[in-house]
């Protein structure tokens, strides 16, 4: 039986995804200790660029989701590729804060261009019957990228040449983001005479209804009329403070406060994205089975869970190390697929491109909050346990959005019933 070729565009772009996302949100932080060691900065001074970085993104965003929504995105991923490569090449000519910071600030636009929201766009754009397990697979894509490239780097970096860690990424990440544009990717099934998922004209149309969210497809300025549209917003962005803080922070708080080695810290780190690539398997297959805000409320919960354990692991020895990198591994990568498929649950339509756009802006403007945040307590406080603490709160925060989403649904479906 001949393959939809789908599943080939969204081969392309869990690489894509995989190496992009892998390398600057994941793999990058790794480099930290060394950077402090070879520069003089402190927590708050390394992780300070990852900040500003997620800030900038949030304007790129907005722009990529309008952009996204009018012309077709091979061109713009192709762009952003190459931007992301000429980053990484740029550190090696890196000497100060200043050079970091604007390398972090390209990195930031060419990782707007091809990563999540493209990504995503194209994704659903090609799967309507399946969007579920196709969002699922494509998310496993950065975690994946997070448990395999460390791995690659350690050595490198323990033998104190980080920059040939450097080369080694650029390497990898012309490979893996540009080469895929070429082949397989390609913006609608339309392109290759094809409907979603595969089915013939007559079952396509049948399913037409599916491929518009819970909203409907209305316009952006009803949208923006819609309770469910801010709840979501807060929920989302609260549930990006604590995964990004925790995930531009682990290496310090792990390799400098709890002493692990770079050994250690990189088999951590691979387990903690192994993990994650399991948490988004696991609840991308659930969301197709079960209702997806049940889902949602189930990853927050885990997420939770994982920031408990990771507020007692001082000197409680490496399996509750290990352990943590297990449960919030599962919970973040949770949380983060359950965010995407309950914003394309909602308002997959017309204007997906520019409402995802918005929901990912105020992400990355939470995500930056976040290392922020916690690189200013941990200065200020000597310790990162008032941070978590502040995460567990927003873990609740996120919980009462939720259900007030499910909430208002409940009210719109008594609404549609009482008019029918």
């Amino acid at each position: 039986m001949r393959v939809f070729y789908g599943w080939y565009v969204l081969g392309g772009l869990f690489v894509m995804y995989a190496v992009s996302n892998g390398i600057s949100n994941f793999t990058l932080p790794l480099f930290y200790p060394s950077l402090m060691d070879e520069f003089g900065w402190d927590q708050a001074e390394v992780t300070r660029p990852a900040g500003i970085k997620f800030l900038f993104a949030s304007i790129y965003n907005l722009a990529i989701g309008f952009l996204l929504d009018r012309y077709n995105p091979r061109p713009i991923m192709a762009t952003g590729a190459l931007l992301m490569v000429f980053g990484l090449v740029s550190f090696l000519l890196m000497d100060n804060l200043w050079h970091f910071t604007l390398i972090y600030l390209l990195l930031a636009f060419g990782l707007s261009m091809c990563g999540l929201i493209p990504s995503m766009l194209t994704t659903s754009r090609w799967f309507t019957k399946y969007r579920g397990r196709a969002v699922g697979i494509l998310l496993m894509a950065s975690s994946f990228g997070g448990a395999v490239l460390p791995l690659i780097v350690t050595g490198p970096i323990a033998s104190g040449e980080w920059r040939q860690g450097i080369i080694i990424l650029a390497v990898i990440g012309f490979v893996g983001m540009f080469l895929p544009v070429i082949w397989p990717l390609r913006a609608r099934p339309e392109d290759k005479g094809l409907t979603p998922d595969g089915l013939s004209k007559e079952l396509s149309e049948a399913s037409d209804t599916k491929s518009l969210g819970v909203a409907g497809g209305a316009p952006l300025n009803e949208v923006a009329r819609m309770p469910i549209f801010y709840y979501l917003l807060v929920a989302t962005g609260v549930l990006w403070f604590c995964i990004t803080g925790v995930v531009q922070h682990q290496a310090l708080y792990l390799g400098r406060d709890q002493g692990l080695s770079t050994e250690v810290l990189g088999n951590v780190f691979s387990l903690f994205f192994t993990c994650s690539v399991l948490g988004k398997f696991i609840f991308g297959w659930l969301s197709d089975h079960f209702p997806k805000f049940l889902i949602m409320l189930l990853a927050i919960v885990n997420l939770a869970a994982g920031l408990v354990i990771l507020r007692f692991v001082d000197g409680a020895g490496i399996a509750m190390i290990y352990g943590y990198a297990v449960v919030f591994g599962i919970g973040f990568s949770g949380s983060f697929t359950m965010i995407q498929l309950t914003i394309a649950e909602l308002f997959t339509g017309p204007t997906y491109g520019r409402i995802l756009g918005i929901y990912v802006a105020v992400d990355t403007i939470a995500a930056s909050a976040g290392i922020f945040a916690l690189g200013t307590i941990r200065v200020a406080a000597d310790s990162y346990i008032p941070a978590i603490d502040l995460m567990l709160f927003l873990s609740v925060v996120a919980l009462a959005c939720v259900l007030a989403i499910k909430r208002e649904l409940a009210k719109r479906e008594l609404q549609i019933a009482a008019a029918e």
